[in-house]
């Protein structure tokens, strides 16, 4: 008998509740730690992937900055890690009440 860790089997469900069709936004939502760093990841999070273009909520405007500066070696980072493409990143600062001004 085998054991799998349950990070693993954990991943695995998501992806097959994802199903093809948010395959791409869940890879890039489980990985962002790993393409942006654990203090960037804390202050951000993905939320949609749409036609390539990525959407990123942003606590504030000097996260969204330092993002934003670091945008071009995020996308790079992550197509050479994981071999997929993303054409551009749109910053999004999240608000308390939950509504989004849309940066570029």
């Amino acid at each position: 008998m085998s054991f799998s860790s349950i990070s693993k089997l954990s991943g695995q469900l998501v992806y097959q509740l994802g199903g093809d069709k948010y395959k791409n936004f869940i890879h890039i939502y489980l990985s962002w730690k790993k393409v942006v760093g654990e203090l960037l990841a804390s202050k951000s999070y993905p939320i949609k992937i749409e036609n390539k273009v990525l959407f990123v909520t942003v606590h504030n405007n000097t996260w969204m900055q330092e993002l934003i500066l670091i945008k071009d070696d995020i996308i790079s980072k992550y197509k050479n890690i994981y071999e997929e493409e993303i054409a551009d990143i749109v910053f999004l600062i999240s608000s308390p009440k939950g509504k989004c001004k849309r940066r570029k």
